[in-house]
């Protein structure tokens, strides 16, 4: 594993958060059989088409409007499979299990964001002088390069249609479906030496895709592996170690070397001859090639144990292990060994049947269920806010045990508090979304430390408003800094969130009846020197205490509490603006541009607040804020309640007289 310029760039520059947010979206087309395993051919006579559902002929597809990073489209995934398969249940109908013809199989789309190309390009890439869009695509066409030279893996673990539908009794091959994909396309040769050569051999397109455009306006705008095997054990389709490999292999091929252009016509020759004779090869056959790509696991294994890829790494990479060491263990292979002396055609009705009564696990009641159905069903947009609290939204409302629509502030209050929630809720506007991660032992603190180790990173409550006890790093904090202080916070909360620091000032907003009332810019805690009382006087004078973190700030920058503070000079005791700290406030709603009160509002009404409390970060709220520019804006969180005081009484003498204006809603 050695990292390229890209690599060390994204180390270096403290850019790791990105493995985290890569995003995936799926296109499953399913043969649709009756309960004799007859194709059906009228479906579109009784299923509508929708934004999820397309039907051509007797095949159906599944898709997934929106990508999702990996965790998400998992959760998305397993149930619009589960929602189809009981639609077409209704009907007696079921989805053909595996890959039936070349019509059908699986798709996944994988996206890089925005943000890393801009850094990457900011930061380092275009001192070289290139232009942005040629940029981004040779990124995109670094991964289409390693995905390539790696097909033969993934078929060897993935292959599993034995034949095709209307081929039932002929011969078992690993994956049919590659075969005659590249059986059909052998005689043409791809070029993956350059994005206008990619282009130039479109006759040559195997199971990795460019999507987008050859051009200074669009560009590249995703990379898909396609003609993939259904796993028919799965609920999503495709083996959940499947999709972590998948995801795995994406930040090792973008951050690591690849072949050298005078290597990769060649290697990509062999590598589609390879996955040639192992999709046309029985299940059971060994095929000793494979043994060159246990380097390659190994390389993957390092890379996620030291970009901290957690739990989930550890048992798929176990599993793949398994699987090169025992061809017996590959999934074609189970399913041969499953089937026995039954005909293929029974065997594979038999898990028709089986994916269709398997149970699911959810915590949603059986009435948030059946409405989640129904918006399936009619293609509108749906999604799960709080498995918990058994709430989904529908079409922009939210419904409580798929009853109470449009929640009353009660019952949206708990979903504000939850910080998580509160971001994903508002996830769809143009604004930034600050990378955390979510905290409850010191075990977690411990596998978290190589993400966090060179950004600058706030600890505070995962619930709730955040309070003193929580803490800003303005620099990296070391190891045993880290693990001290979320210690400390675990004793105080449950669960402590780590969030990236974002560069501006902190502001609160004041929503009254929909609209802003009062925006206010949060100072942090501090004194001003006079040029003859010591920093621990002026301390005292303003009455405030020196707690463990207001201790900690000022070692931060080098100050001893015996020292003379010169005249003018700020020195802040905390770096943060949290909740029972002395922060000042700063009235800015007639200051701001207007472009952030309509912003505010716009969050507001997507949170369904009528009243309550918006915290935001903004990077300068004189110049206009602009959609194309989503870091102008970091949201970080949302309260039912809170102080109005520092709304009312603010720096330089100002007030306003919150408590006249809420009375007022009630005259």
């Amino acid at each position: 594993m050695k990292l390229d310029e890209i690599g060390k760039t994204i180390n270096e520059e403290g850019l790791i958060d990105v493995l985290n947010n890569f995003k995936y979206s799926m296109r499953q087309t399913y043969l649709v059989v009756d309960e004799n395993g007859n194709a059906v051919n009228d479906i579109a006579s009784m299923i509508d088409e929708n934004q999820y559902l397309h039907i051509n002929g007797n095949h159906i597809e599944l898709v997934q409007p929106r990508a999702y990073r990996l965790k998400r489209l998992k959760q998305e995934v397993q149930l619009q499979l589960r929602f189809l398969k009981h639609q077409l249940a209704t009907h007696g109908f079921k989805l053909w299990p595996l890959a039936a013809d070349e019509n059908s199989g699986l798709t996944i789309s994988i996206q890089l964001p925005e943000q890393l190309f801009l850094e990457l390009y900011q930061r380092k890439f275009k001192q070289y002088k290139i232009d942005y869009y040629d940029f981004r695509n040779q990124i995109y066409l670094k991964l289409a390069q390693g995905f390539e030279l790696s097909q033969p893996l993934l078929t060897y673990l993935t292959g599993s249609s034995l034949a095709f539908f209307n081929d039932l009794d002929g011969r078992t091959r690993r994956s049919i479906l590659t075969f005659d994909l590249l059986n059909g396309i052998q005689e043409f040769q791809p070029d993956f030496r350059t994005v206008k050569s990619y282009f130039g051999t479109k006759n040559a397109l195997g199971k990795v895709k460019l999507e987008g455009q050859f051009d200074h306006q669009q560009g590249i705008t995703a990379l898909t592996l396609r003609k993939l095997d259904f796993n028919p054990d799965s609920q999503l389709g495709i083996g959940p170690n499947i999709l972590n490999l998948i995801d795995v292999m994406v930040g090792y091929f973008l951050m690591n070397e690849g072949v050298a252009n005078d290597q990769l016509m060649a290697q990509i020759k062999a590598s589609r001859e390879l996955d040639r004779k192992i999709a046309a090869a029985s299940p059971f056959r060994k095929i000793d090639e494979m043994a060159k790509f246990k380097p390659l696991i190994d390389n993957l294994n390092h890379f996620a144990v030291d970009f901290n890829y957690g739990e989930n790494w550890n048992g798929t990479v176990e599993a793949i292990k398994a699987r090169l060491e025992d061809g017996m263990q590959t999934l074609a292979a189970r399913l041969l060994r499953e089937q026995g002396s039954q005909s293929l055609l029974k065997f594979l009705l038999a898990k028709t049947h089986a994916g269709t009564t398997k149970g699911q696990s959810s915590k949603l009641s059986a009435n948030s269920m059946r409405i989640l159905q129904a918006a399936f069903e009619a293609g509108m947009d749906y999604q799960v806010i709080d498995n918990d609290q058994d709430i989904v939204e529908i079409n922009g409302h939210y419904v409580w045990n798929g009853l109470q629509s449009d929640l009353d502030q009660a019952v949206m209050a708990k979903l504000w508090d939850n910080k998580e929630l509160a971001k994903q809720l508002v996830g769809n506007l143009a604004i930034q979304i600050q990378p955390s991660w979510k905290i409850a032992t010191v075990d977690q603190v411990i596998r978290l430390y190589p993400m966090i180790k060179e950004k600058a990173i706030v600890l505070k409550n995962a619930n709730g408003h955040s309070d003193a006890h929580g803490i800003l790093y303005r620099m990296a904090p070391s190891k045993k800094e880290f693990v001290e202080s979320v210690g400390v916070m675990l004793k105080q909360t449950s669960q402590v969130l780590i969030e990236q620091v974002s560069t501006g000032s902190t502001y609160q907003a004041l929503i009254l009846n929909g609209k802003v009332a009062s925006l206010i810019e949060r100072v942090p805690e501090n004194v001003v020197g006079d040029g003859r009382k010591t920093l621990k006087q002026l301390i005292e004078n303003k009455k405030f205490e020196l707690g463990r973190n207001e201790r900690k700030t000022l070692m931060m920058q080098g100050l001893t509490l015996d020292q003379v503070i010169p005249r003018g000079i700020q020195v802040l005791l905390r770096y943060d603006s949290f909740t029972g700290s002395h922060f000042q406030s700063v009235d800015a709603l007639n200051d701001a541009d207007q472009t952030y009160i309509q912003l505010l509002e716009k969050i507001a009404t997507q949170l369904q607040m009528r009243d309550g409390f918006i915290d935001m970060i903004f990077s300068n709220i004189y110049q206009p804020y602009l959609e194309e520019h989503p870091e102008l804006a970091v949201f970080l969180g949302a309260h039912a309640s809170g102080a109005l005081q520092p709304h009312e009484k603010m720096a330089l003498n100002q007030q306003r007289d919150i408590a006249a204006e809420v009375v007022a809603q009630f005259k």
